[in-house]
C-alpha cells in the first residue's frame, strides 16, 4: 500500500485490493482541496465517513454525509465528491463488484441490488463497515470478512432494493446506441461525430440527451470508461505509459491528469498499491 500524491500536500489516499469475495478494492482518504470530477463506477461504492462533511452530487441531487454516516453510490450512478465542512474530509471506501455482492448475499445473486438512499444514518452498519475496512487495510482479511458480511447484509436488508444494473438502462434508444458504441470503441481514436453517427441523432442533440439521461457529456462518459479499463490493466502490472496509449489517451501526462480526477491518485501509485 502507498499514499497517493496530489497537487496539494494536504490531500492523500491509500488503496488496497483484498481477495475477499473474489476481489474488493478499498480506499482510505483524507482530502482538503481535492474534488472528484463527475464519474460513475461499475461497482457499488460505500463511503464510511470519519471526519468532515462530504459534499457530493448524485444524479440531480446534492447530498451531504457527516461523520457517522455512509455515502452510497449504486453502480452506474453519476456522482462527484469533495470536502464541504471541517478541517479535512476523512473517509474509508469500499468498491464492491456484483460478484462480491452475490457472494455475500446469495439470495440476491440473480438480481442487481441497489440502495434506496445516497446518505444512510445507521450506526450498526457504520460500525461493522468501519471495522471491516480497518482490518482489511491492515491485511487481516480473515477478521474483516465477518464484519463486512454483517455490514453489507444489513445495508441491503434495511436500505436495499432491486434495480437495473446501470443508469443507461432507462435511456432512450439513441443514447443506448451511443453508449454501446463508446464502450465498444473506447480505446480507439474516435470522435463525437462517430458517436453521433452511431446514435442516429445530431451532435448537439446527442450531447443534450447524454446530459439529461446520464448527467454528463459523451466525452466525459468516454473518459470514465477509459479510466475504468486503465485500472484493470494497472492491476495486472501493465506499465503506466503503455496503459495510457492502450486505453486511448494521447500521452501519459493527459492520462495521469484524468486518472487523478476520477480516482484521487496517480496511475503509478494506484498500480503500486494494487500489486
Amino acid at each position: 500500500m502507498t499514499s497517493a500524491r496530489f497537487e496539494s500536500h494536504l490531500d492523500r489516499a491509500t488503496f488496497r485490493r483484498t481477495p475477499l469475495f473474489g476481489g474488493i478494492d478499498l480506499m482510505s482518504a483524507r482530502f482538503v482541496r481535492h474534488s472528484f470530477a463527475p464519474h460513475s463506477h461499475d461497482e457499488l461504492m460505500i463511503g464510511v465517513i470519519h471526519a468532515g462533511v462530504k459534499s457530493f452530487r448524485c444524479g440531480r441531487n446534492h447530498e451531504y454525509a457527516a461523520p457517522g454516516s455512509l455515502s452510497v453510490i449504486n453502480p452506474g450512478e453519476m456522482h462527484t465528491g469533495e470536502r464541504k465542512h471541517g478541517r479535512e474530509l476523512a473517509y474509508a471506501a469500499f468498491y464492491v463488484p456484483q460478484a462480491a455482492r452475490a457472494a455475500m448475499l446469495p439470495h440476491a445473486a440473480h438480481g442487481n441490488l441497489a440502495c434506496n438512499e445516497p446518505v444512510i444514518h445507521d450506526r450498526d452498519i457504520w460500525r461493522y463497515l468501519a471495522s471491516a475496512h480497518r482490518l482489511a487495510m491492515a491485511g487481516d482479511d480473515a477478521a474483516a470478512e465477518e464484519a463486512m458480511v454483517c455490514g453489507v447484509s444489513l445495508l441491503f436488508e434495511r436500505h436495499g432494493d432491486i434495480q437495473l444494473p446501470h443508469a443507461e438502462a432507462g435511456c432512450p434508444t439513441t443514447v443506448r446506441r451511443a453508449v454501446e458504441f463508446l464502450r465498444a470503441r473506447a480505446c480507439d481514436n474516435i470522435s463525437l461525430e462517430d458517436a453521433s453517427a452511431a446514435s442516429g441523432v445530431g451532435l448537439f442533440h446527442l450531447i443534450r440527451l447524454f446530459q439529461k439521461h446520464l448527467g454528463l457529456t459523451p466525452y466525459a462518459y468516454l473518459t470514465q470508461v477509459r479510466i475504468a479499463r486503465s485500472r484493470q490493466l494497472l492491476k495486472h502490472g501493465e506499465p503506466v505509459a503503455q496503459v495510457a496509449l492502450d486505453v486511448g489517451f494521447a500521452d501519459q501526462a493527459h492520462f495521469t491528469k484524468r486518472f487523478k480526477q476520477f480516482t484521487g491518485t496517480t496511475p503509478a501509485l494506484y498500480a503500486k498499491s494494487m500489486q
